[in-house]
């Protein structure tokens, strides 16, 4: 593995093009460096990075566009981002990216109610002022005053021995201990079993109990070291002006070769020499190198001449990603202001959160959306769209009558039935971070992986721009 600080490799890049071959090619035909697979922001990244040092690059993409899990639903009013929605404001490498690309960025409109929250648990409508003193309250003490979309956040980062540490800390030996189940960790505080149920309701995971206690403690780590680092009065979140698509867009266009899209990769053969990639069109590609950005469940589907080293191997085969969906719906009407109760609820039904937003014409509140994460989004993945909509709809109705017949479709968006994707990020099971924590940079003679999953420091859309610098710094060390 190569760890490599942002000071010391920003030194190396520097110094990078003097050791270059010059020139790396010869005659009218120059033959390619380097083969980058997936057009996500850690692949654009390190092909930026590599072409920017005289390499000669190539990106492939499954899709028929750029971005990866960064996606603006433009057909959603007001441009809705379904991945990649916050740029947080010391995401460093991600800002001067758009800057050098001359895009603007903006404050953060995040995918959240305009106003309060309603509850709904347990068969009953809970209102905010209400919650500190009703039986469906599973908490004691000061903590009954936390509202239920708090306590996942709170309850897990709270008391974590994360805080205050390196960012880099959570692969240290020193923190193995907590690489157990995130229920026995909130158990070992005292939380009875309501409450951990409670704050599981939302995990973007499979269940909090198939969930390591310390990927959830570095899940809020990486965030509270980010706000940590802001200016006073900075901005927490941002986005990309006109969408947050607009950057890997961006990127994609400022590449030479540009990106050759419909290139779905099964196979790499990879040589001291060399790689040879083979797409299901019956096209190959020749390199000296190659950098695959594959979500890790895709990498069952790819077939590696040489295979994988045994330990990255056997992560790809076990390591998943979290599951969630978003169903967006246009609004015929403002059912609130029927029944006079706050318009977004927070469930512990099967759509969990309902939440309009106010992206239409001069703010108006004209669509909504259902946000599911974890193990009740698995119940979609037996759904078309229009019986996920149907579905949201029919709840919706039942748990609150004013919400009959107010809602049409527009969009379903998941990562996870995207063929090409395979869920929204990695999450690491119990005793899943000491076991391949170290292994998922490892790599063949000729082939480095790169994607938010083997980011070390940083997680989210920076941390993918962490991963595509490291393969780009780990490429310019061998040619």
């Amino acid at each position: 593995m190569i760890s490599i600080h942002r000071r010391t490799a920003l030194a190396l890049l520097g110094g990078a093009m003097a050791k270059l071959p010059q020139p790396l090619y010869a005659g009218e035909s120059r033959p390619l460096d380097v083969i980058v697979v997936g057009a996500g922001l850690s692949g654009l990244h390190a092909a930026l990075m590599l072409q920017e040092q005289g390499l000669n690059v190539q990106v492939l993409e499954g899709r028929q566009r750029v971005g990866g899990r960064v996606y603006t639903l433009k057909m959603v009013p007001g441009a809705v981002e379904a991945g990649g929605e916050v740029i947080g404001a010391a995401y460093a490498r991600m800002l001067d990216t758009a800057r050098r690309l001359k895009l603007e960025v903006k404050p953060l409109q995040p995918l959240a109610p305009p106003g309060d929250w309603s509850y709904y648990l347990g068969g009953k409508t809970i209102l905010k002022e209400d919650w500190s003193s009703s039986k469906a309250n599973p908490l004691s003490g000061a903590d009954r005053k936390l509202l239920p979309h708090q306590l996942l956040s709170t309850l897990m980062y709270r008391d974590a021995p994360l805080r205050g540490r390196s960012l880099d800390a959570w692969l240290t030996p020193e923190f193995e201990k907590w690489d157990i189940p995130a229920t026995d960790y909130l158990r070992s505080l005292g939380h009875n079993q309501a409450t951990i149920d409670l704050a599981g309701v939302v995990v973007h995971t499979d269940t909090l109990a198939n969930t390591s206690a310390l990927h959830e403690m570095r899940r809020y780590h990486v965030g509270d070291a980010s706000r940590g680092n802001l200016a006073p009065g900075a901005n927490n979140g941002l986005q990309i002006e006109g969408g947050n698509s607009r950057l890997p867009e961006a990127m994609a266009d400022a590449l030479e070769n540009g990106v050759l899209m419909g290139k779905a990769v099964y196979g790499i053969d990879s040589t001291a020499q060399g790689v040879v990639v083979h797409c299901t069109d019956a096209s190959s590609y020749r390199a000296r190198f190659a950098v695959v950005s594959m979500p890790m469940p895709r990498l069952r589907d790819v077939l590696f001449s040489p295979g994988l080293p045994q330990r990255l191997a056997n992560a790809v085969q076990e390591i998943d990603y979290g599951l969630s969906i978003q169903v967006h719906m246009r609004l015929r009407e403002h059912y609130w202001e029927k029944d006079g109760l706050p318009a977004a609820m927070w469930t512990d039904t099967g759509v969990e959160r309902l939440t309009p937003l106010n992206r239409g014409p001069n703010g108006e509140t004209t669509s909504m959306i259902a946000f599911v994460n974890g193990a009740e989004a698995r119940r979609f993945d037996f759904m078309d769209d229009q019986q996920c909509v149907e579905y949201v709809a029919a709840v919706a109705a039942q748990i609150r009558p004013s919400m009959r017949g107010v809602l049409e479709p527009i969009a379903v968006q998941s990562c996870a039935r995207d063929p090409f994707g395979a869920g929204d990020w990695v999450y690491w099971k119990p005793g899943q971070v000491r076991q391949y924590g170290h292994h998922l940079r490892d790599g063949l003679p000729s082939v480095v992986f790169c994607g938010e999953h083997t980011a070390i420091m940083q997680r989210g859309m920076e941390g993918a721009f962490e991963s595509g610098e490291r393969a780009a710094m780990e490429i310019l060390s061998r040619v």
